[in-house]
C-alpha cells in the first residue's frame, strides 16, 4: 500500500525515471511569489519530456505562471498531471500544447489517511438512535470556501444549529471574522448571501465540534463522533446521522473531490453535498452510491450557488423535521447504501483507481511514443492495492 506522503518518489522511481518531474512542495502553491524555488524537482536532468504534478489544489488562473516557468520550447514535451475534470485543464492543455494525465489523488490520500477507520468502525451499528441529525465541518471560510458561510447562515435561520454538530471559522491561523469576508467586494458571496449573513449570523463568530484550534492537516482528521467515544462525556449515542460535506470546489465548474467526500464514507454515515455541479455523479463513477430517491439529489444539477445551497439545506430540513419514527424508517433505507459505500471504498475502490492511473499513463506514453516496455505494471498494481 502507497503512504501519500511518498507518492511522488513513488511515482519517480517506477515510472517516470527518465523525465523531468515537478511538484509543488506540500502540494500547495505559493501564489504570491511564484518562482523556481516553490517547485520541488525530483531529478537532476532538466531534459524531457517534462511532468508538472498539480495535483492537490484545483486548477485555478495562477497556475499558468508556474507552467511559464517550465514550460516546453523548441518543441520539449510537458505534461500536466492534475486530480480534477474541467475546461481550465483543457485551456492549459491547448496553449502549452502538452499532455495531460489524470489520476485521483485525493482517493489516494483518503486510502491512506483513513485505512485505520475499517477496523474502528467495522462492527458500527447504522440503524440506531442519534443524539445529532447531522454533522458539518467548515474550518476556512474564507475566498472560495466562503459558500461555507451562507450555509451555516441558513442552518441558523431555520433553527437548525441545535440538531447538528457543526464547525464553523475554526481555523489554525489568526481568528478570520466571516464579517471581513463579507464586507469584501471581490468575495465570491452573492449580495443575497451577504445580506442573510449579515442577518442571520449577527451573534456567531465560531463554532466549535471538537476542538477550538485546529492544526493544519485537520484535514486527514475525523471528529471522535463515532458511536461510544465523546470528549464531552455525552454519553454513547453522541453523534451524528447525517454528515453536509461542504467540498473545496464550489464556485467553479470542476469535477474535483478530496478526502472529504469520504469522511461519512468510512465513518458509515450518508451524505449531503455542497461541491460545484454534477459532483454527486462524479463520485457514482466511481462505484459508490448516493441517495436518490431516499432524499431529492436534484441539488447537484442546480447551476446557481445560492439555490444548490438552499436544496441542501431544504433536505436537512426535511429529515431534521421527521418524527423518531418517520427518521427511523429513513435510517432503515439508508443503512444498504451505507454499509455499499463503507465496503466499497476498502475494497474494489483502490482497484479502480489504480487501474485509472495505470491505464491513463499508459494511454499517455503511447500520445509521446515513450517506450514503457521496462515499466513492471503488475508489480506496481499489486503494490497499490496491497
Amino acid at each position: 500500500m502507497l503512504q501519500i506522503d511518498h507518492i511522488y518518489e513513488f511515482f519517480y522511481g517506477n515510472l517516470f525515471k527518465d523525465f523531468s518531474m515537478y511538484h509543488l512542495p506540500s502540494g500547495v502553491p505559493n501564489i504570491n511569489d511564484i518562482t523556481h524555488d516553490n517547485i520541488y524537482l525530483f531529478t537532476s536532468s532538466l531534459g524531457n519530456p517534462k511532468i508538472f504534478f498539480y495535483d492537490q489544489e484545483p486548477v485555478l488562473p495562477y497556475l499558468d505562471r508556474y507552467l511559464d516557468l517550465i514550460a516546453p520550447v523548441n518543441n520539449n514535451s510537458l505534461i500536466l498531471a492534475t486530480s480534477e475534470k474541467s475546461s481550465d485543464v483543457t485551456k492549459l492543455i491547448i496553449k502549452y500544447k502538452a499532455h495531460e494525465l489524470y489520476y485521483f489523488f485525493h482517493g489516494f490520500a483518503a486510502v491512506d489517511w483513513y485505512r485505520g477507520y475499517h477496523a474502528l468502525n467495522y462492527n458500527k451499528t447504522v440503524v440506531r438512535p442519534y443524539k445529532y441529525d447531522f454533522i458539518s465541518m467548515n474550518r476556512i471560510i474564507t475566498n472560495d470556501r466562503s459558500h461555507r458561510i451562507y450555509f451555516v447562515s441558513l442552518l441558523k435561520e431555520q433553527g437548525l444549529l441545535d440538531q447538528g454538530l457543526v464547525s464553523f471559522n475554526v481555523t489554525d491561523n489568526l481568528f478570520d471574522d466571516w464579517r471581513d469576508e463579507v464586507a469584501d467586494p471581490y468575495s465570491k458571496l452573492s449580495q443575497r448571501a451577504k445580506y442573510h449573513a449579515e442577518t442571520h449570523l449577527v451573534d456567531v463568530d465560531k463554532l466549535v465540534i471538537d476542538n477550538a484550534n485546529l492544526h493544519g492537516s485537520a484535514s486527514a482528521d475525523i471528529p471522535r463522533t463515532i458511536q461510544g467515544w465523546w470528549e464531552n462525556n455525552d454519553g454513547p449515542n453522541a453523534d451524528a446521522f447525517w454528515h453536509i460535506v461542504t467540498e473545496t470546489v464550489f464556485y467553479y465548474s470542476k469535477l474535483h473531490l478530496t478526502e472529504k467526500i469520504f469522511k461519512p464514507i468510512v465513518s458509515k454515515q450518508p451524505f449531503m453535498l455542497l461541491a460545484a455541479p454534477g459532483n454527486l455523479a462524479y463520485l457514482r463513477s466511481y462505484g459508490f452510491k448516493t441517495f436518490e430517491g431516499i432524499i431529492d439529489e436534484s441539488y447537484d444539477l442546480i447551476e446557481d450557488n445560492d439555490l444548490r445551497t438552499q436544496a441542501v439545506v431544504d433536505q436537512l430540513a426535511w429529515y431534521c423535521s421527521l418524527s423518531d419514527q418517520g427518521k427511523t424508517d429513513i435510517i432503515r433505507r439508508i443503512e444498504p447504501i451505507v454499509l455499499h459505500n463503507f465496503h466499497h471504498f476498502y475494497g474494489e475502490f483502490k482497484h479502480i483507481i489504480t487501474r485509472e492511473l495505470l491505464d491513463n499513463t499508459k494511454t499517455l506514453f503511447k500520445d509521446i511514443d515513450y517506450n514503457d516496455s521496462n515499466i513492471a505494471y503488475d508489480n506496481m498494481y499489486k503494490v497499490l492495492t496491497a
